[in-house]
């Protein structure tokens, strides 16, 4: 990947995408897996960060939506979104 498209990756979403690496290893790695901690960085994957991602790229400027809307429309966009990726999945 070029430097110039690594850039131009916003910085909330570089998070989203952090974040979702540090929820890969604590499923994935065996001593990692078995901690309490797992489901509280998980639920944030499965509840939030969906329906984030899809309105980040939706509406990419911060002055299209308010922080409450983002957030709200997060939580109901994630929420639609997650049983159909499971449904596909499946």
């Amino acid at each position: 990947m070029e430097l110039n498209t690594l850039k131009r990756i916003p910085k909330d979403l570089t998070l989203v995408i952090l974040f979702t690496l540090l929820c890969i290893l604590f499923v994935l790695i065996p001593p990692l897996n078995e901690m309490p901690i797992r489901i509280i960085l998980c639920l944030p994957l499965v509840l939030f960060l969906p329906g984030y991602a899809l309105i980040a790229t939706l509406f990419p400027r911060k002055d299209d939506l308010d922080a409450i809307e983002r957030i709200a429309l997060s939580f109901g966009l994630s929420i639609a979104i997650t049983p159909l990726l499971g449904l596909a999945l499946n």
